[in-house]
């Protein structure tokens, strides 16, 4: 598996076409209580002989719930957007934390997206990512077996040594290196999209 593709390469990438127009798979009771289970990534780390950092605080619920003193503790933050484009294919998109408003617009039309994005519901949400809004990471590309969301990485990451994310539960930030990231995606069998995030002027 390549270790990541180039916005220039997408319109060759197949779309996930399983069940994008197939009915929403039935959750039971017991199956939404194992969503935002942080142990369930740590023990995936523990398989990929991944080393990791985390450190517990209150609940974020949003980028702007950090002040600037706390994040100096990281070397590279991140917030995510779960979306999803007209034909229903889903992005991950992982980005600085301190990354102004993203030109939505230009980055659909960069990763030849078809459309629009949408932000994409909070039960897509839990369908393909198994955490709840407000704990979107990263990390929780573990849970899309089938390959069906896209994963858009901010180009910067490329030159940083670490990651820190939730880790599936926003009362935790946990740090890993870049090139285990690389090594979790290769895991999971998805090629990130390394591309300089536009931003809103």
């Amino acid at each position: 598996m390549a270790e990541s593709v180039d916005a220039a390469d997408l319109k060759s990438v197949e779309l996930c076409s399983w069940g994008f127009k197939s009915p929403r798979p039935h959750h039971t009771i017991h199956e939404f209580d194992t969503m935002n289970n942080a142990q369930s990534l740590f023990d995936v780390f523990e398989t990929l002989d991944i080393q990791s950092e985390t450190i517990k605080h209150e609940a974020f619920f949003s980028a702007g719930a950090i002040d600037e003193a706390r994040l100096d503790q990281w070397e590279f933050p991140v917030k995510n957007v779960f979306l999803h484009d007209k034909g229903k294919q889903f992005y991950l998109i992982t980005v600085r934390l301190d990354t102004p408003s993203i030109d939505l617009k230009e980055l659909a039309k960069r990763v030849y997206a078809q459309g629009r994005f949408s932000f994409a519901k909070e039960e897509d949400l839990a369908d393909k990512l198994r955490v709840r809004p407000g704990s979107v990471t990263p990390y929780a590309i573990i849970h899309d077996k089938d390959l069906c969301v896209r994963v858009i990485l901010d180009a910067r990451l490329k030159t940083s040594a670490s990651i820190s994310a939730h880790p599936l539960s926003n009362d935790q930030t946990t740090t890993i290196s870049t090139e285990d990231l690389k090594k979790l995606y290769a895991h999971t069998g998805h090629e990130p999209i390394w591309i300089d995030i536009p931003v809103k002027k």
